[in-house]
This record gives structure tokens, C-alpha cells and sequence, in this order.
């Protein structure tokens, strides 16, 4: 006959979380508030659970958790990339909220590093009780998948407020017009251009839309070698700056560059053809990245204020997982024009 032994290994081992919530005398719900966000509990209730917990050695299993409570206390993050300032800003905001909030975060990219290619889940497996994801265009099949989903879902940098999602986005037009504005203080209309990303990223079309609307509100007609599309690198912006050199309109222009990558590229290529900024022609960026301050001659940005949008994507993100019958919201965040040296007469 096999005889039963009590267990005395580590203090805490193999204890449940209801365990401590009938030592206590609380719900599991309560246990959880207790260890992810105390502030919400009323004093004496926090107090005698924290003290079983302390006297059991209790410690969380957060799968544990999941199956008894049907909360992960963690949200999911997805972004195109992790590389580069503007998502590593996201990324701070996005954190740092989250902690507060008593949630942990976890990250995962749209492509495999090793050939570049699509996931076709990035959704999450169940473990997560939320996920954010950032989509740079409208046909992006992410669209379809967070229209689609009953899990609590964000989308940054894509209005998808009227398909059911809540969405954070820029104020790109507020940014551009001032960026324009500038521009046009001494320049002519004709002689401005607008070198932008990709002509199906979101971010790019809104700002060469505003860049048109500026154009034509200064009572010029735009001409369609105004606006030009490629990626956001440098090798694009030494690319324009060459072909703008050779068609004889690089000298005496304006431009707003989509970021700051392109116009450090249009701004070294025109060096290497004795072309100087400012002087010559005067340029102004979008971003903001540290290295705009640092560049020569200093760039003129428009910045964004990337943390911001994290920490309110994780904010929108955790009201709508405590109450999923909330009315649908897009918050809409400012961008604001830095006048340096390479954008002065």
C-alpha cells in the first residue's frame, strides 16, 4: 500500500491562486487586482490578501491565472519592425503604460527576419487579453483580421474607428500645413515639392494630400512634379535630389521631405553637386530623430509625438478589455514644426 507523505518543499510551491483567495477570504478576481493593480483595492482588502501571499510564498503563474480567471493580465504588440527610433518610441510609451496599468507587454513583428516574408497570424494564440497593431496602409490584411476579431484589438497609424476598431493616428495635416506655411514664407509655391514615402502608406498619402491642399490654397496650381513617391531612405532622397539636379528645379527649392532619411539624403547628394542647404534650397524633414539636431546644416523636422501614441494605444487597449460595449473611439494626436537651420532663407 502506498502511504501518503506531506509535502515540504518550498514555501508557496504548488499553491493556487484560489488557494489564497480562500485563505483570505476574497475572489480570485480579487487576488488578481491585489497582484496586477493594488491601487484598485480598497485598503483592508489588500492588506489581508498581500499578507497570505507573503505568509504562503505565494508567487503567480500567469497560466495559472489565465485558465482560472480568463485573464492574462498581458497585451500584444505588433509592429512592422522592431528596429529604428519611431518604434522604439512607440515601444517606451507602450511599456511603461502598460506596467502601470499592472499589465506585462509582449512584442512580436509581422515578418520573418530570415526571408522577410508575411506572418499570417499575428493575432496572438489566446494568451494575450488584448493586442495593438500598427498598419501603415489601408490594404494591409491586418485590416480584415482586427475588423474581424472579438479579441479587444487598437490599430495605430490607420483610422479603423468606422470598421469597429479603436484606433490612435497622427495629425499629419496639422504638421504638413505648418511645415508648408514655412516653406511658402519664402519660397513660391512653384518651387515647392514634396518627397514622400511609399504612395500606399498612410502616413505618406495624408501628407501629400495636405502638402496639394496648401499648394493650391496659396492659389497656385500644383504641378504633378510637385509631389513624388519612393521609400523612406536616403538612397530615395540622393535619388530625387539627382534627378530634381538634372531636370534643373534642385536649386531654389522647397521641399518637405516624408522623414527625416530622406531629406539627409537629399541634403548629402546635393553637397556632392555643389548644391548647399540652406542657401540654395531649403528643406524641411518629418520625424524629428535625434540625429535632426545633430545633422549639418540642422534639420527642420516636424515632430511626432511617438511615446504618446503607445502609451494611449495601451490606455484605449485596456478600457476597451474592461468594458468591450464602450462606444468606439479614434484619438487623433498632434504634430508640431521645428524650425531649424536648414529650412531658413
Amino acid at each position: 500500500m502506498a502511504h501518503r507523505t506531506e509535502h515540504r518543499g518550498e514555501p508557496g510551491k504548488g499553491l493556487s491562486i484560489r488557494k489564497v483567495a480562500e485563505l483570505a477570504g476574497v475572489s480570485v478576481a480579487t487576488v488578481s487586482r491585489v497582484i496586477n493593480s493594488p491601487e484598485v483595492v480598497a485598503e483592508p482588502t489588500r492588506s489581508r490578501v498581500q499578507a497570505v501571499i507573503t505568509q504562503m510564498g505565494y508567487t503567480p503563474n500567469p497560466f495559472a491565472q489565465v485558465l482560472t480567471t480568463g485573464e492574462s493580465r498581458v497585451i500584444g504588440i505588433a509592429l512592422p519592425w522592431f528596429h529604428g527610433e519611431f518604434i522604439t518610441s512607440i515601444l517606451q510609451g507602450a511599456d511603461a503604460q502598460a506596467t502601470k496599468l499592472g499589465y506585462q507587454l509582449i512584442m512580436t513583428s509581422f515578418f520573418r527576419p530570415a526571408d522577410g516574408s508575411r506572418r499570417d497570424r499575428v493575432l496572438g494564440n489566446g494568451f494575450v487579453d488584448g493586442v495593438i497593431a500598427m498598419i501603415d496602409n489601408d490594404a494591409d490584411p491586418l485590416v480584415n483580421d482586427l475588423a474581424g476579431t472579438k479579441l479587444p484589438a487598437v490599430v495605430l497609424d490607420t483610422d479603423l474607428s468606422s470598421r469597429g476598431v479603436d484606433s490612435v493616428i497622427l495629425d499629419n495635416a496639422s504638421g504638413t500645413k505648418a511645415a508648408v506655411e514655412h516653406l511658402l514664407s519664402a519660397s513660391k509655391p512653384g518651387d515647392c515639392y514634396f518627397v514622400g514615402g511609399p504612395r500606399a502608406n498612410f502616413d505618406s498619402a495624408l501628407r501629400a494630400a495636405s502638402f496639394g491642399d496648401c499648394i493650391k490654397n496659396a492659389g497656385a496650381q500644383l504641378r504633378d512634379e510637385q509631389v513624388c513617391f519612393g521609400d523612406y531612405s536616403m538612397e530615395w532622397g540622393r535619388d530625387w535630389a539627382e534627378r530634381a539636379h538634372r531636370e534643373g528645379h534642385l536649386k531654389g527649392a522647397a521641399v518637405l521631405a516624408g522623414n527625416d532619411d530622406i531629406a539627409f539624403g537629399i541634403i548629402r547628394r546635393a553637397a556632392e553637386l555643389g548644391v548647399k542647404c540652406p542657401g540654395d534650397f531649403r528643406i524641411v524633414g518629418f520625424d524629428d530623430t535625434k540625429a535632426s539636431n545633430l545633422f549639418t546644416p540642422r534639420l527642420s523636422s516636424v515632430t511626432l509625438p511617438m511615446e504618446e501614441l503607445g502609451s494611449a494605444a495601451v490606455r484605449m487597449l485596456v478600457a476597451r478589455i474592461e468594458n468591450r460595449e464602450a462606444p468606439v473611439v479614434c484619438e487623433k494626436y498632434p504634430t508640431r514644426l521645428i524650425v531649424r537651420e536648414s529650412s531658413r532663407p
